[in-house]
């Protein structure tokens, strides 16, 4: 196996371990078992679950302080143990979750890609209820398990801190965690263009990094691709709804939601002349208006060879000095 061969296969394992420590963030279609019997505080909208209750999106990830920022790494810490990633491995988080009564007393929290986890109520804090609970994610059909899920509320700020097990394919058994994540609520009723505002105009794909995985487009038939150019992004409607123009000259229709935009639709299909490429999930943050991170999955298909599975877990862009789009 020659040592591209070896990479590309790497990446295509990285790629499968990501949605292990980003359930949390950007978990699909799911199937999430509570424990029977689990009790806690009343569900009812005048006791302590009630704070929870809403969506709340994740502020944009800060890999200087590494809030919001996954660490992939092996159970010491380094890397050691599986030399094909590069490991420890740095993973952004983005997307939203939702709080809701759950039955018994306790706490539901449904990932914005359809994974359900139970929560007990404690005092100060949401706490997963078991730590056997796992969720097949309909992005890969990656089966992922969060042995640990710590949620603080205090207003319209929400803290928390995640440790999962990702299972390697070689046996090896890898940590994800997060011990710094921050989300803000969504409220009905805030100014839709305010937050449309920033995500307008043209942002660039930063470099690419084989080393980071940043920016860095892996597939299901174990090949890697740099992702770049530019993605002009303008307004499409009065209701929060945006057209992200992507380099493949394909036009995608978000709805942004807080500091949050994802597909809306939620599968997207462009025809070109060498091909179809669809998109089942794509998530752009942006608090600052300067840079966005994202996460992108879909599918490829071309004129004599095998449809193939796409995915950008690290996804990072800048904005250009274009004047946005209204």
């Amino acid at each position: 196996m020659s040592a591209f061969s070896r990479f590309a296969r790497a990446c295509a394992i990285a790629a499968r371990t990501l949605l292990a420590l980003s359930a949390a963030a950007i978990a699909f279609l799911a199937v999430a078992t509570a424990p029977s019997g689990a009790t806690a505080a009343s569900a009812d909208t005048g006791t302590n679950a009630a704070k929870y209750y809403g969506t709340w999106n994740y502020d944009q990830p800060d890999s200087a302080t590494l809030n919001n920022v996954t660490v992939l790494a092996c159970p010491d810490g380094g890397g050691r143990c599986d030399p094909q990633l590069p490991l420890p491995l740095k993973i952004p988080q983005v997307g939203w979750v939702v709080f809701s009564p759950g039955p018994h007393g306790t706490v539901n929290g449904l990932t914005d890609g359809g994974c359900t986890w139970n929560f007990r109520v404690e005092p100060a804090s949401l706490e997963l209820s078991s730590t056997t609970q796992q969720c097949v994610n309909k992005a890969v059909g990656h089966l992922s398990n969060i042995t640990k899920w710590s949620v603080q509320v205090k207003g319209g700020r929400e803290t928390e801190s995640i440790t999962a097990v990702s299972h390697q394919p070689n046996g090896v058994d890898l940590i994800a965690t997060m011990n710094s994540g921050s989300r803000t609520k969504v409220v009905g009723g805030q100014n839709t263009a305010k937050f449309v505002r920033p995500f307008l105009g043209d942002y660039r794909y930063d470099p690419a990094d084989f080393h980071t995985l940043t920016n860095i487009v892996s597939t299901d038939q174990g090949t890697i691709y740099p992702e770049q150019g530019t993605v002009r992004i303008s307004a499409e409607d009065k209701h929060g709804k945006i057209n992200a123009h992507t380099p493949d000259g394909c036009d995608w229709t978000l709805a942004v939601r807080g500091n949050t935009a994802e597909l809306d639709p939620a599968t997207q299909t462009c025809h070109t002349a060498h091909g179809d490429s669809s998109l089942h999930y794509w998530a752009l943050v942006t608090d600052d208006g300067q840079h966005m991170n994202g996460f992108l999955a879909g599918s490829t298909t071309a004129p004599g060879q095998p449809p193939a599975s796409t995915f950008l877990y690290v996804g990072a862009l800048t904005r250009s000095a274009a004047v946005p789009h209204k």
